[in-house]
């Protein structure tokens, strides 16, 4: 029997229900195959679970959706052995693979670049001669505000200059005014993206630039569903075999 990640590093924990409940009698002999079944189904669903808190308890900021992408698949048979897994969305239609997004998280590592980022390195921060990338590799746009899947795309659009409109206007500030603004002794602006409604109106920073953060492993994602699918599957192989 065994349980493992699969798409990401591939860790493979392996029981031998002989070896955990030594000598069989008769009736657990008839008992046995649905009480693996059983104890191995509700052993993935609890490393599920316990992924899902393990991720709340350290992360400062966690959405419904990432806490969503932590999955598990039921028991299969493959010749003589159980099969489960455990595992992180490997991929999402139009969107960053969760699987690689908390990958720095569990390796440690530079932050995943999602697709928003990587859009910043092809759009242009000025035209003409000294038109440059508004992204470097090294760094990274950070929200300062919820920004929703729609406003990203919205934003994207008009950094790369697809969409032009005349109000609700997103607009890059970087280096060169930066130096127009110390040249005239004004208040230097901090790079990143700002909204804007209407011309009569207030800038806001929506998007600060920064540099790209690393990480050490803290989410130890191969511990914790070691031990809880050990932990569980132990608890209730016995209690399915009604032994205490």
């Amino acid at each position: 029997m065994s349980v493992y990640n699969k798409v990401m590093a591939e860790k493979v924990l392996q029981f031998d229900e002989k070896v955990l409940l030594g000598e069989l009698n008769n009736l657990e002999k008839v008992l046995l195959p649905r009480a693996s079944y059983i104890s191995l189904n509700k052993a993935v669903f609890d490393a599920r679970i316990r992924l899902q808190d393990e991720a709340k308890n350290r992360f400062k900021r966690v959405s419904g959706f990432t806490l969503s992408q932590f999955k598990y698949e039921k028991p299969v048979s493959k010749g003589n052995t159980l099969e489960a897994s455990v595992f992180i969305t490997p991929r999402v239609a139009k969107g960053n693979a969760p699987s690689k997004y908390l990958a720095p998280q569990i390796y440690g590592g530079m932050a995943y670049r999602t697709r928003f980022q990587r859009a910043l390195e092809k759009s242009e921060t000025y035209i003409g001669k000294d038109s440059t990338p508004i992204l470097s590799a090294d760094k990274i746009m950070s929200p300062v505000e919820k920004i929703t899947p729609r406003k990203y795309s919205t934003i994207t659009q008009q950094m790369r200059g697809t969409s032009k409109p005349k109000n609700n206007r997103y607009f890059y500030i970087g280096d060169k005014i930066q130096r127009a603004a110390a040249k005239n002794k004004n208040a230097v602006p901090r790079k990143g993206i700002y909204f804007r409604k209407n011309k009569r109106d207030k800038i806001k920073l929506v998007l600060l630039e920064r540099d790209t953060p690393s990480y050490i492993s803290k989410f130890k994602y191969f511990d914790y569903a070691k031990d809880e699918v050990t932990r569980s599957f132990k608890k209730n192989l016995l209690e399915q075999l009604k032994r205490t």
